[in-house]
This record gives structure tokens, C-alpha cells and sequence, in this order.
């Protein structure tokens, strides 16, 4: 997959990213396209998403909506 790919899936996530589910959905398919490509930037990915990561509690990223 290319960075074309990964924005296509983001801006779609995006559209939704109000929900908790769409939140989910982000967050797991970062996830999972980080086992694709070893370039793959998380951070990057989920910020192009529309949530931003606000800290780290119990060893968990938790991320808001920007």
C-alpha cells in the first residue's frame, strides 16, 4: 500500500470520526497497517484521521478529536 492508500482510508475515517466507532475503526486499522508497512506512520495517520494523541495512561495511547 502507498501513502495514497493510507490518506484515501483517513479522509474516509475523517467524514466520521465523531463516532466511537469510527474512532475504533481508525485506531485499529492503524494497527494494522503498521504490520504492512514498516514506514507506516501512526501519529501521521491517525492526525490525518482527525484525532489527535493527548497522552499515554496505563501504558495506552488514548486520542482525541482535533
Amino acid at each position: 500500500m502507498t501513502r495514497k492508500d493510507f490518506q484515501l482510508i483517513a479522509d474516509v475515517l475523517k467524514f466520521h470520526i465523531e463516532t466511537h466507532t469510527a474512532q475504533a475503526m481508525a485506531l485499529d486499522f492503524a494497527q494494522a497497517l503498521s504490520k504492512v508497512n514498516s514506514r507506516f506512520d501512526k501519529r501521521r495517520f491517525l492526525s490525518a484521521c482527525g484525532l489527535e494523541n493527548i497522552r499515554t495512561v496505563d501504558g495506552r495511547e488514548e486520542y482525541s478529536t482535533t
